[in-house]
């Protein structure tokens, strides 16, 4: 789990609590706390009760009306049951004695992982990942444009909410949009508004996304699939800092912050002239790339783990389904992996998930590939004919059923259709393939 900002007030909670698996930061006084607060975005407060210059209620009332306000763990040396049920209504987390036995260190340890889970969401166990993310924060704390790109399914919302909930905009909501998603006679609308009679049916004015994410932030998905005329809009936005609704003349000054993402090589989509090549440079200002589940293997059983327990099951993972998981390489990535444990959940009939229940395809497991097949083939075609393989198998299984497929693969029904068209190129027709035919189209091969 990704470290968590936690702020240590007071000489007694200072010395025991340094070792917590968080960054820390400590002072000696309440009204020293409250000014520390402006810099450091601390996620939780250890506070101790007997410090002087503030009271533990005045200290609260002041924490508790802000928004987004850290979580407070008061600690004491002569606790008392009627302070304590006060405090806890007046806002307080945990209200712990002291000394703090291993016990209540343990506690406090779970009250900070179990508050890290439930905001952001994000496994970083993996070096990759936790040094992502490290990367991440400090973006968080600019304002510049962000680019994150990565293959479907490997984190990239997860990681554009992360970025706006430690930013300075955090205390508003993020707003999102999938370019992919809407038909492209309503993206315009959706995104810029329109005034009152710009179109037939506009009964009403309406902001568009734009407007809506004034004072936040505007994260717009697969950034690849905008049309190329509303690429010059954004363009615009970007430049002006202001937008116009469709049928207005009259701008609106914005106060935004843009991160964009796709699962495309946006530069050879400039060198194909379906992207903006000064767009791209505009998006481009900080990029971030997500990487596949294949390349962050420390991430994939503390991410099966996650999924077990959001289900609400007491299940868990045998060995052999720990090195089955380890061993197939994900063309799905972390979508693909959240399926398979919900599938896995409805088969299993025993308190542990056997390897078995996972119900993955050995064609698609890493050791289902020779050495002399990885050498003679680069890491790009052999993750390509994986992922070509696993659709196909999907595919079949669905009896070609596209939005069942894309469901079970964890991908919107365009980006499958981007597939096979993408595989209809390389000379494969996914409807007359099997998973266990080779793929050997000279496309492939030239990888």
């Amino acid at each position: 789990m990704y470290d968590y900002r936690v702020l240590l007030v007071g000489e007694n909670c200072i010395a025991p609590l340094k070792s917590l698996p968080c960054k820390t930061l400590s002072v000696n006084s309440g009204q020293a706390a409250l000014e520390q607060l402006t810099s450091f975005q601390a996620d939780i407060i250890v506070y101790d009760l007997g410090l002087s210059d503030l009271s533990a209620q005045d200290f609260l009332e002041q924490i508790c009306s802000r928004p987004h306000a850290p979580a407070i763990i008061l600690t004491t040396a002569t606790p008392d049951i009627t302070e304590a049920v006060q405090l806890i209504k007046a806002g307080a987390l945990e209200y712990l004695s002291r000394p703090l036995d291993t016990a209540s260190l343990q506690k406090l340890n779970d009250q900070l992982l179990a508050r890290s889970a439930g905001r952001d969401n994000v496994i970083t166990q993996a070096p990759e990942s936790q040094h992502l993310y490290q990367v991440a924060e400090q973006v968080a704390r600019s304002e510049a444009t962000a680019l994150i790109t990565g293959e479907s399914g490997t984190g990239k919302e997860v990681l554009a909410g992360f970025i706006h909930r430690h930013s300075s905009r955090r205390a508003q909501t993020m707003v999102a949009i999938n370019c992919a998603a809407i038909p492209e006679n309503l993206l315009e609308s959706e995104l810029f508004g329109y005034a009152k009679g710009a179109f037939t049916g506009a009964h009403t004015a309406r902001p568009g996304k734009f407007e809506q994410a004034n004072q936040s932030t505007l994260f717009l998905d697969e950034i690849g699939e905008l049309p190329l005329h509303l690429q010059a809009k954004l363009l615009r936005v970007l430049q002006e800092r202001e937008v116009e609704r469709i049928g207005s003349q009259r701008s609106v000054k914005l106060d935004i912050r843009i991160i964009a993402a796709t699962n495309q090589n946006l530069e050879e989509l400039v060198k194909q002239g379906k992207f903006r090549e000064d767009l791209y440079y505009r998006l481009n200002v900080f990029p971030l790339r997500c990487l596949p589940l294949r390349e962050r293997c420390g991430d994939i059983l503390p991410l099966a783990d996650y999924f077990l327990q959001a289900s609400g099951s007491q299940k868990s993972l045998s060995s052999d389904a720990q090195q089955s998981l380890r061993d197939y390489s994900w063309p799905g990535n972390v979508r693909e992996l959240e399926n398979t444990i919900q599938r896995a959940l409805v088969i299993s009939q025993q308190p542990q998930i056997q390897g078995q229940d996972l119900m993955l395809p050995q064609s698609l497991s890493r050791q289902a590939f020779t050495p002399e097949t990885d050498i003679s083939e680069s890491l790009e075609e052999h993750c390509r004919k994986a992922e070509y393989r696993h659709i196909i198998s999907v595919l079949n299984q669905q009896q070609g059923k596209r939005e069942q497929t894309a469901r079970v693969l964890g991908i919107t029904t365009r980006t499958l259709r981007n597939k096979l068209s993408e595989m209809r190129r390389s000379g494969i027709n996914p409807s007359e393939q099997s998973s266990e035919q080779p793929l050997t189209s000279s496309v492939l091969n030239s990888l």
